[in-house]
Order: structure tokens, then sequence, then C-alpha cells
């Protein structure tokens, strides 16, 4: 931003650059009497301007292209610390210990996984799973479950439409955690 001060008869110029993330203002006054160092003056910051806007514009494209992950588990405990070491991965987590408002507050095209415990009172896994998908058809949705075996028999026997589905057994590692939800981003 350039402007244009009176200075008793003359000119003076003021480049002000302001830096949003350390909330500061850089001022460079500039007399009209030189005209070379003006130019480069302006030129220098003219570019760090433009590099700015494109730090901007690429953190603003990463914040859009970051994963979301839409965690429901009704253990306090273990929904904090899967949500905990999905953020250190980089992904964006929201997380919820009551089904009934994690449904209510279920955004559809927003979430790119949805992790599920299964054994939740009032609203278990596959059901809160049924409504979900009924709200988004294309989110992908994986169950977290200690028993591989009891996951297979209720899903097949109660909800065979989700037949598409993925788990992630219980107990789990933090480094399997982050691979597993890796390699079903990309599936």
């Amino acid at each position: 931003m350039f402007v244009c001060l009176d200075d008793s008869g003359g000119s003076v110029n003021a480049y002000i650059d302001h830096n949003v993330d350390k909330k500061t203002f850089n001022v460079a006054i500039v007399s009209s009497n030189n005209f070379y160092d003006r130019t480069i003056t302006i030129l220098h910051h003219i570019q760090a301007i433009k590099s700015h806007e494109y730090n901007l514009k690429q953190q603003r494209r990463q914040e859009r292209e970051q994963r979301k992950i839409f965690l429901v588990d009704d253990e306090p405990d273990h929904c904090f610390l899967y949500q905990m070491i999905l953020q250190d991965a980089g992904y964006v987590c929201n997380s919820y210990v009551d089904p009934l408002k994690a449904i209510q507050e279920f955004r559809a095209d927003y979430y790119d996984l949805v992790l599920l415990d299964i054994k939740m009172p009032i609203l278990n896994g596959i059901e809160l799973g049924k409504k979900i998908k009924e709200q988004d058809k294309t989110v992908r949705i994986v169950f977290i479950t200690a028993s591989e075996n009891f996951y297979e028999e209720f899903r097949s026997e109660h909800f065979p439409e989700l037949c598409d589905i993925y788990y992630i057994q219980k107990p789990i590692e933090n480094e399997e955690l982050v691979e597993r939800v890796s390699e079903l981003m990309v599936k």
C-alpha cells in the first residue's frame, strides 16, 4: 500500500507492508529526490508482498486439502487419544463421545473418513454408520472394534448394505492407527 505524505511542499512516499501473522507493519519512507533507491525499495517490497500472498494461498489450499476425520467413541480416553494421534499426524479430527450428538453435528460431504466404535450405548456404531451413510453416500466408514468376528457377524446379519465398510481392531498402536487411516484414505 502506498501512502503519499505532505512534507511541507514536497512529497514523501511511504510504503506500508502489514504482516498479518506477526501483527506488525513495515514502513519504507522514500524521498522523491532519489528515484533509483525508491524503485529498488518498492520492487523489494512488491516481491515480499507477492511471496506473502503466495504463502497465504498455499496455506489456504493445504487447509482445504487437509483430510478430515469424524470420530465417535463412547470411551472418552480412547476418543481423546485417537484424536490427538490423528491431529499430530496432520489430520483434522472432530471427535464425539455421544453418538446422538455426533449424528446431529455430522456434515455431509465434509469428512473424508468416519471412525466409529461399534459397542456404544443408545446408538451402536453400526446403526450410527447406517444413519451417516443415509446423509453422505460417499464418505468412507471404518469401525473400531475389539472383535473382528463380532463385527462381521453383526454387520452381515443386521446391516448387509454396509458391506464396503472396513474395520480397525483394538487395541492398536499409535503408529499403526496412523498407517491404517492413511491406507484407508487412499483406497
